[in-house]
């Protein structure tokens, strides 16, 4: 099993609004969809996507086509605090879904290192690059990549504007295959996140997704090069929040990594409300090392509604590379 790329977080968020009747013949207003993502950090340079389809399961339709044709290479890395559309003005009927799924057609992955890693079989490639290996996605491009949301799904009601969030997590995403030195693995993760009322640019209006914001402190404990030559920071502390009530499909408690910047200061985004039991991703791998931290964090549980729950403090007690 691949080793898990993890530094920093991103987040890939998708907007889906909705209102719509009972009855099948006179469609409500039309969805909106739109994503945004933060930048890729670790030995991820830069990454494409390529979406053909983005579609609901669950209701009394069945599969409900949102998007049914190619994007074109989505250069998800140049998102940093913008908005790229996937699908404008989708009609959804009310229901109850219990799946959203994202169909990824093509991908390609460049390390810090220049390698270039392709999944599936592109026309042709973002302008300079050369592949030199596999990125692997099982999947991906056939039933698609299942949105993680709680497990009583997505309640559409008559009428409703609702927005859909999407976070992607690249801890959980990206792998290097230990041992092969040309082959990547992708687990798309994402976490969805229903809120009421968005705007044009997909962010919601009256109703602002929670989040847990704060400072890494090092504590006078130095941070080692990992591997040696490469240096390290506070910028590849990943705090961990799990909900203590809110489960998936599966049952397993829905656990949101964070980013933490190079001065220390932290955000875990887009979270449904719930309490959080704080913690941090242990072991940080990178090509060549394995950075193994140990912390304290105040307070060890915060509740999350619908604002930002501030102050929260780590404090390195240990940090060295394997």
């Amino acid at each position: 099993m691949s080793h898990r790329l993890v530094r920093r977080a991103a987040a890939l968020a998708l907007a889906l609004s909705a209102m719509a009747c009972h009855d099948s013949a006179s469609p409500g207003e039309p969805a909106r969809l739109s994503v945004h993502l933060t930048d890729l950090a670790g030995d991820v340079a830069h990454v494409w996507l390529d979406v053909s389809e983005v579609y609901l399961q669950g209701g009394g339709d069945g599969r409900v086509v949102l998007l049914d044709e190619p994007t074109g290479w989505i250069e998800v890395t140049q998102l940093v605090g913008t908005t790229r559309m996937l699908v404008a003005e989708a009609e959804v009927d009310p229901s109850l879904y219990h799946q959203l799924r994202i169909v990824i057609l093509a991908a390609v992955l460049e390390t810090d290192d220049g390698g270039v890693y392709v999944m599936g079989d592109p026309a042709e490639l973002p302008p300079d690059l050369e592949a030199n290996g596999l990125l692997q996605c099982p999947s991906c491009a056939q039933s698609g990549v299942k949105v993680i949301i709680p497990s009583d799904g997505m309640d559409i009601g008559e009428g409703e504007s609702l927005a859909l969030i999407l976070d992607f997590d690249v801890h959980q995403s990206f792998g290097h295959v230990a041992g092969n030195s040309d082959m990547w693995v992708m687990h798309p993760t994402l976490f969805g996140l229903l809120l009421a009322d968005a705007n044009e640019d997909g962010i919601p209006d009256d109703e602002q997704p929670g989040a847990i914001h704060g400072m890494v402190s090092d504590g006078g404990v130095p941070i080692p090069e990992c591997p040696a030559g490469t240096p390290r920071g506070l910028a590849d502390f990943v705090p961990v929040a799990t909900a203590v009530n809110l489960v998936d499909d599966m049952l397993d408690p829905i656990v949101r990594a964070g980013v933490t910047q190079e001065g220390g200061a932290f955000s875990i985004d887009f979270l449904q409300a719930d309490d959080y039991d704080l913690g941090l991703l242990g072991q940080v791998d990178f090509t060549g090392g394995s950075l193994v931290f140990t912390a304290d964090v105040a307070p060890m549980q915060v509740p999350v509604n619908d604002d930002v729950v501030e102050g929260v403090v780590y404090t390195l007690t240990g940090a060295q590379c394997n």
